[in-house]
């Protein structure tokens, strides 16, 4: 059986509580950017469609929730050995880092994408890609 792609709204809910460690912020962002959007778009404009609502929500959650809410940021972004080590860690990056680390490696988007949906040139979203995967490496210390 194959498995379906979550709904957009549902990895966009997602999306935001991994960027923010606040699933209330993100919903409420959420279903202020959703209040605008059509329910319907043509097949062929899914994908755009699906970048520029990453890239909306992604700049709105920036405003509002700059910096993970969340205790597990005091944690040492030491090399994650458990999940709440691995959410300290990764809670522990600048916003831009996490963005990137999210977007390519959860949502599936390439750095090309998550570029775009960023705002930043390609060179400074793979140094940024870098920087956060190094920190999140086993073995590192």
């Amino acid at each position: 059986m194959p498995v379906t792609k979550l709904p957009l709204a549902i990895r966009l809910h997602r999306y935001g509580f991994l960027l923010t460690a606040d699933l209330a912020a993100a919903g409420l962002v959420l279903s202020r950017l959703l209040a605008g959007t059509p329910a319907n778009d043509p097949d062929a404009q899914l994908a755009s469609t699906e970048r520029e609502l990453f890239r909306q929500f992604t700049s709105r959650l920036q405003y509002a929730s700059p910096v993970a809410n969340t205790n597990l940021r005091s944690f040492p972004a030491s090399a994650p050995a458990s999940p709440a080590s691995f959410a300290a860690a990764l809670w522990g990056l600048p916003f831009t880092a996490r963005a990137l680390l999210i977007l390519v490696c959860v949502e599936g988007f390439s750095l090309a994408e998550a570029a775009f949906i960023l705002d930043l040139p390609l060179h400074r979203a793979e140094q940024s890609m870098l920087s956060g995967l190094f920190t999140l490496q086993p073995g590192t210390e």
